[in-house]
């Protein structure tokens, strides 16, 4: 099926109102228009209908079931071939309109580089991808499915923007595109603010609750009571019951990077997994040990104890606890520069769409609540 099919026809034709540059007539404008503008117009829109279809977060392409990965390949191969057939052909015709015909060829650069890097690249995946490349297709496909919707939607404006048919800058497909993309993007930077304004409450406690504790069974060697231990056990079970949840609602959003999100899900899945080794060998302690819910680290007597049992479990316990510390301490430092970032894109996106950032807004006093997006 090719894809100028896939798409409602573009009713768009000559009319009084289109100026057209000096020495175009309308005739030869209206023969440009069927032979070549229309179908691109057509084709553009009816790959990126394809593509919608699998355009979902990085985190659930990493985590999708072996079936659905397979179906994004056999989408993503859908559109490759409508790249190379399609609009390959329709992108040879050269345009009467100097900023059509600029825009054009700057489509066609963009699409050569595609061809000869990320076209390539899935060409080297089998028609029946192996279960043991299944991790190396999604990555691939965290960054083809992004970099192939990327280069639609640019080229596709780009193309429509330089139309004299064009009333404005902004053509009406990235006017639908852009409402969606920006409320991501603030969902993001939102969540994000959250998540950085819990890890600066946890921190404040950590010193106390994590350092102190690792260097007590450092310096002592011996096992907290149940007593003495109840204050960090109730930050174990914080970081399980309130920041991973956090982490996981985070790393599911579009618009996370597949760097970002390979390391907030580490993070998502090694702090708990810390959190409950810890519980567990102090657990055991407790028991191996004999203590009881006194300040007393055990009542057993000195003779009594199986010889270096403290220090084996102590020995134990502060590699897990000196991970512990190092993975908040990178995720207190990561997330607010991972913050600016954002804010960084965010402004861009808003720039793009024709409105003011609010960040910058509140900096310099000329915000304006009745913005809106360029129709």
């Amino acid at each position: 099926m090719r894809a100028e099919h896939l798409s409602r026809r573009v009713a768009w034709s000559p009319s009084p109102a289109v100026r057209l540059p000096k020495g175009v007539s309308k005739t030869a404008w209206a023969r440009e228009m069927g032979r070549w503008q229309n179908p691109r117009i057509r084709a553009f829109l009816g790959t990126h209908r394809i593509l919608r279809d699998v355009l979902e977060s990085n985190f659930a392409i990493l985590h999708c079931s072996p079936k659905r990965l397979i179906e994004m390949l056999v989408t993503v191969r859908q559109v490759s071939e409508l790249l190379r057939t399609d609009i390959t052909l329709l992108l040879e015709g050269p345009s009467l309109i100097p900023d059509l015909d600029a825009s054009r060829l700057a489509v066609k650069a963009n699409l050569n580089h595609i061809e000869q890097t990320l076209l390539k690249q899935l060409d080297s995946f089998p028609n029946r991808v192996p279960a043991s490349r299944h991790d190396e297709l999604r990555r691939f496909l965290c960054v083809a499915i992004g970099q192939l919707h990327r280069f639609l939607q640019d080229s596709f404006g780009g193309l429509v923007s330089a139309d004299p048919r064009a009333t404005r800058d902004a053509d009406y497909y990235l006017s639908k595109e852009f409402p969606r993309d920006i409320e991501e993007a603030e969902w993001l930077y939102d969540s994000v603010t959250r998540l950085e304004q819990h890890l600066r409450e946890l921190d404040r406690e950590r010193p106390r609750l994590i350092v102190d504790v690792r260097q007590f069974l450092q310096q002592e060697c011996r096992v907290p009571s149940r007593d003495a231990w109840a204050h960090t056990e109730r930050y174990l079970e914080r970081l399980v019951t309130e920041l991973t949840p956090r982490l996981r609602e985070v790393i599911a959003l579009r618009g996370i990077r597949i760097e970002e999100l390979e390391l907030l899900d580490h993070y998502s899945t090694e702090i708990p997994t810390i959190c409950r080794i810890l519980a567990e060998l102090h657990e055991s302690s407790c028991e191996a040990l004999g203590a009881s819910t006194s300040h007393e680290v055990s009542p057993v007597p000195d003779e009594h104890r199986p010889p270096h049992l403290h220090r084996t479990l102590c020995d134990r316990m502060v590699p897990q606890l000196r991970s512990l510390d190092d993975y908040l301490r990178d995720l207190g430092i990561f997330v607010p520069l991972w913050r600016r970032d954002i804010t960084q894109r965010r402004a861009l996106l808003l720039r793009l769409a024709g409105l003011k950032d609010p960040s910058k807004s509140e900096q310099d006093g000329t915000g304006d609540s009745d913005s809106d997006l360029v129709s």
